[in-house]
């Protein structure tokens, strides 16, 4: 998701004008998180790397009506014993990459950009296409505790695989304001300063895919064989994020910004059913930006998300079957990089 202020008119596009960016996200989970509670000591450690490239292309039908075409790639790897031997406890490393699942939107805003150029909304809708590699696997390494047949291949985690292999529904919003008022005398030294919102949501109709979880062949680990322990799920997703944003260097188009970030997979899906093995969770995130706009055709920018609360929910599967009772386990970030680039013509 390709982060997008729109406070210095580059999210905006004039009827007839294309514009096309790259965005760049890094990050890096490997503490538990128990319900609320981050661990100290790892229940069951899991250190997984994703590195994730968002490619876009935009056109404006109208000054108020854009067609956006999102094309995501995935590489990452994952560290644990969990996924190969489980009574030796000896780590291993997965690795997998690929294309993520595509995405087409339609953006439309609510104002004449002409007449409202410091304020306006924006409402997307749009589909996720099943096109990306949600079955990459890798080998992981049974030893005594398990058949000792050495290297198997097997599909990694959901969470390094690059794709879900679902069809999904994708509604969006975009808001920004000036808080420079002029009829408000006081607000003059807000003359540079912008509120925005962002928010999107990610509706995943299938309930799981075709693809099995690493440790699948392991009855041990999926309950004698239960179908929602041994098949990934196809989950919802969520991203919304508010804040202000300060232009300190506005000849040189240079802007701060400070928000906040709350994104997640939920346990249960808004449509269609909620099986499968995902491990849902949760984070409320601190974030922080740079953006530079050096001419007004070209934009970067820079953002640390840094999560300030962390939540991990029960699986659908975990409930049902009645497996460990209580808060829900998962590891989660404690922090994001995302770099972007973004070019009009």
């Amino acid at each position: 998701m390709t982060p997008s202020l729109g406070v210095e008119g580059g999210s905006i596009l004039p009827a007839g004008r294309w514009s096309a960016s790259v965005a760049f996200r890094y990050y890096n989970s490997r503490q538990d998180v128990l319900g609320d509670e981050p661990l100290d000591h790892a229940i069951i450690y899991a250190n997984t790397h994703v590195y994730g490239f968002d490619l876009a292309v935009t056109y404006a039908v109208t000054d108020r009506f854009d067609l956006i075409l999102e094309a995501p790639f995935q590489y990452g790897t994952r560290q644990t014993w969990i996924e190969h031997d489980i009574l030796s406890r000896a780590l291993h490393t997965m690795r997998a990459g690929g294309m993520g699942d595509p995405r087409i939107r339609a953006d439309f805003w609510l104002l004449d950009p002409q007449r409202s150029p410091t304020g306006n909304i924006s409402l997307g809708l749009g589909i996720k296409i099943p096109l990306g590699v949600d079955d990459a696997s890798d080998y992981v390494y049974r030893g005594p505790g398990y058949r000792n047949t050495g290297k198997v291949l097997r599909p990694v985690d959901p969470a390094i695989q690059p794709a879900d292999g679902g069809w999904g529904i994708v509604l969006a919003g975009h808001a920004f304001t000036s808080l420079y008022f002029p009829a408000l005398p006081s607000s003059n030294w807000l003359k540079n300063t912008y509120a925005y919102a962002d928010a999107i949501y990610l509706f995943n109709p299938q309930e799981m895919n075709h693809t099995q979880t690493p440790f699948a062949d392991d009855p041990r680990q999926t309950a004698g064989g239960d179908k929602g322990l041994r098949f990934d799920s196809i989950p919802d997703q969520w991203l919304a994020r508010m804040g202000v944003s300060q232009t300190v260097w506005p000849s040189k188009g240079l802007a701060v910004s400070a928000g906040i970030r709350w994104e997640g997979v939920p346990a249960y899906d808004v449509i269609g059913g909620s099986n499968g093995w995902r491990l849902p969770g949760n984070s409320l995130s601190f974030e922080p930006g740079v953006t530079w706009s050096p001419r007004a055709q070209d934009s970067f920018s820079v953002f640390v998300p840094i999560a300030v609360h962390r939540h991990a929910d029960r699986s659908a599967p975990f409930e049902r079957l009645g497996i460990a009772p209580g808060p829900g386990l998962a590891t989660i970030a404690d922090w994001e990089l995302i770099i972007s680039y973004t070019h009009q013509f």
